[in-house]
């Protein structure tokens, strides 16, 4: 029987244990309950840089948007990361933050369909989260998808101005 030499033998030891030590802790991983991400996600800045062009689609100004705020068949969908809706949202908004990871799937499409009209809103400069998520939205299949132009800062004010809601 022939040995490794020792200058191979101690780093495949080396690579050995530390994929035994990755295999033991994403099982014990899995199997907690919550479990911690194996890939977390990006931050929100690299979520939306400065260079990503965004794609073309309608847009809804900020007034208009706050007189459909009860309207029966229009939701209004909140781009930002979750602790931006938790912050504050639009009344009956729900939250679906735009991610390059986990994009909205046929799932998140079949809910949203039974409602005629999707307002997409965030709080990035350009609108930029809101039209990338409203572009995918569009990609599942959904038509009557828009883009509230000024996002969460332009609502507010506007709902202050027409007095629309609670």
């Amino acid at each position: 029987m022939t040995r490794l030499p020792l200058l191979l033998s101690v780093p495949l030891g080396a690579v050995l244990i530390s994929a035994a030590a990755s295999g033991i802790g994403l099982a014990v991983n899995a199997a907690r309950s919550g479990g911690i991400p194996v890939v977390a996600p990006f931050p929100y800045q690299q979520d939306c840089p400065e260079k990503l062009s965004v794609p073309e689609g309608p847009t809804v100004g900020a007034e208009q948007a706050a007189r459909l705020l009860h309207a029966q068949g229009v939701l209004f969908i909140d781009a930002r990361p979750a602790e931006a809706f938790a912050a504050g949202h639009i009344d009956g908004a729900r939250s679906i933050p735009f991610s390059f990871i986990s994009p909205p799937g046929p799932g998140t499409a079949a809910e949203l369909k039974k409602h005629g009209h999707l307002i997409v809103y965030c709080d990035s400069p350009g609108d930029k989260l809101a039209g990338l998520l409203a572009a995918s939205l569009r990609d599942l299949g959904l038509r009557r998808v828009k883009v509230l132009r000024g996002g969460w800062e332009a609502f507010t004010r506007a709902k202050k101005k027409t007095g629309a809601g609670p």
